[in-house]
């Protein structure tokens, strides 16, 4: 896509701007909920070594794959196990969706339900490619409306499960524990 073209695609609509607000604002939350409930286990010393060697400075990209080591080796007797990995995989699987409307440039595209998201950050694009962007060009992704709507539901979900756990975590790992 030349400059041009990318210059002229239609901007977002308020519903657009909508979605990406609610899609970062459950994100927030998550990432809230996610830090408390590593905060919980660091406490009742339950972090996988390498986890506890860079808490609290866990990268957002890693919460989840952080707090799923640890679900897996909590006690199948008190802990719905299969239930919370299904929720943290849907939370992780989200993660590059969030990505996309919180750090690129966004655009429709003419006469199509998608949007265009582009960027000139080098760390993105070599994490997303695995190479530098070359002079003059833009890292571009385009992904189906209907994806983030589904998705903004799926994280509105996933954000309230997450939030009811934590006192439950804490009541069973920190409460008990005093």
């Amino acid at each position: 896509m030349s400059p041009q073209e990318l210059g002229a695609l239609p901007s977002l609509n308020d519903e657009d701007l909508h979605l990406f607000g609610t899609i970062v604002q459950h994100f927030s939350f998550i990432d809230l909920n996610l830090r408390r409930a590593l905060e919980i286990f660091h406490l009742a010393k339950r972090l996988p070594e390498n986890a506890a060697r860079w808490y609290p400075d866990i990268r957002d990209a890693e919460l989840t794959v952080v707090l799923t080591e640890i679900v897996k080796g909590l006690d199948a007797k008190v802990e719905p196990i299969e239930e919370s990995l299904t929720w943290l995989e849907a939370i992780s699987r989200c993660r590059a969706f969030r990505n996309l409307v919180g750090h690129f440039a966004a655009k429709r595209y003419p006469n199509a339900d998608v949007y265009v998201f582009a960027s000139k950050s080098d760390r993105d694009a070599k994490r997303v490619m695995g190479a530098n962007l070359s002079n003059h060009h833009v890292h571009i992704a385009i992904a189906g409306r209907s994806e983030f709507f589904e998705m903004a539901k799926g994280l509105g979900d996933s954000q309230a499960w997450l939030a009811a756990k934590i006192p439950k975590w804490d009541d069973q790992y920190l409460k008990s524990k005093s």
